[in-house]
């Protein structure tokens, strides 16, 4: 019930489910009007589904607890602190016939649909590469370095805007504030015949959430925290002429609409569809997405103390 805890019961409330609700500090539970223990393991047995939003390093075990009672589970990002965890989870989850889904929320965000849309449409061709920020001036988390608590999510959207995982990373991490963790992560990511960079700081003074995914027909920019025109359509080329001269060519720029409702809203519902279903959202991070996502970061912090490429090892669940 801390303040992302907050986001998620508020969001529960609108879809009008049972709630049980559970924090270790007394505290964070007054006014509360659902039925309440500081005991998570006391309200277990009367949920058909758990929703974990607590520091990450809490999170594989009560994955691994709920799922073993039989519940279906959302939990925050990240999966679980390490991969390996986070592949067995999603092992387990799939043994038994039950949902397990990761909050990778920016998935349900109306603008990174509309992102989705026009690359299965063909409007940018074959794809190129993509460029993503997620930074501003703020606290450091305590359960983690920048790249596993905000680089992370767009670690996770590229790959699955992709429709694939990296096979290699190649980043650079700093600890500007001496912390023992990351406050500056870039991250390069190498999907073969596509890239990606993604950054991530707690330094700069104007909050950046943005992405950008260029292709052979065009390209999209997409502003997360604009005011208006969040996703644009550039349909810009470059096209070889005389000698095999390379010319760049703008074309006309559109604005696309982003209907779709407040994403974390989106996520919950789907969540909550796909346990009364028994089918995973198409849209959603299961356990082995997510466990992939933190696979990556892992990669990266072995790149930056190593000063090399790294290549990325999947299990084989992830290659089917």
């Amino acid at each position: 019930m801390g303040r992302f805890g907050q986001n998620h019961l508020r969001t529960w409330r609108k879809l009008g489910v049972e709630l049980l609700v559970s924090d270790h500090d007394p505290r964070h539970l007054a006014g509360v009007s659902e039925r309440a223990s500081t005991n998570w393991l006391e309200l277990l047995d009367d949920a058909d589904a758990v929703d974990v939003v607590t520091p990450a390093p809490a999170h594989a075990e009560m994955i691994r607890t709920a799922l073993a009672r039989g519940k279906h589970v959302l939990v925050e990002k990240p999966v679980t602190s390490t991969s390996a965890e986070g592949f067995a989870l999603a092992r387990d989850a799939r043994a038994r016939g039950l949902v397990l889904q990761v909050g990778h929320v920016f998935r349900f965000s109306p603008e990174a649909q509309a992102v989705s849309r026009a690359i299965r449409n063909g409007e940018l061709g074959k794809l190129r590469y993509a460029i993503a920020h997620f930074m501003s001036f703020k606290r450091p988390r305590t359960d983690g370095g920048i790249a596993i608590s905000d680089g992370v999510h767009f670690v996770d959207l590229v790959s699955w805007l992709f429709g694939k995982q990296p096979v290699a990373v190649t980043a650079v991490l700093h600890d500007h504030l001496g912390r023992g963790m990351d406050d500056v992560a870039v991250l390069s990511l190498d999907y073969g015949a596509e890239k990606a960079l993604v950054e991530a700081a707690v330094f700069p003074p104007e909050g950046q959430r943005d992405l950008q995914v260029m292709g052979t027909e065009g390209a999209i920019a997409c502003d997360f925290v604009g005011a208006a025109d969040r996703v644009r359509h550039f349909a810009h080329r470059h096209a070889q002429g005389e000698n095999a001269a390379w010319g760049a060519t703008e074309g006309a720029v559109r604005v696309l609409e982003t209907p779709g409702e407040e994403p974390l809203l989106a996520e919950l519902r789907a969540f909550a569809d796909a346990c009364a279903s028994g089918k995973p959202s198409p849209v959603a991070s299961d356990g082995f997405a997510g466990a992939a996502a933190v696979a990556v970061i892992e990669a990266a912090e072995r790149s930056a103390r190593e000063g090399r490429r790294i290549a990325l090892e999947l299990p084989e669940e992830m290659r089917r």
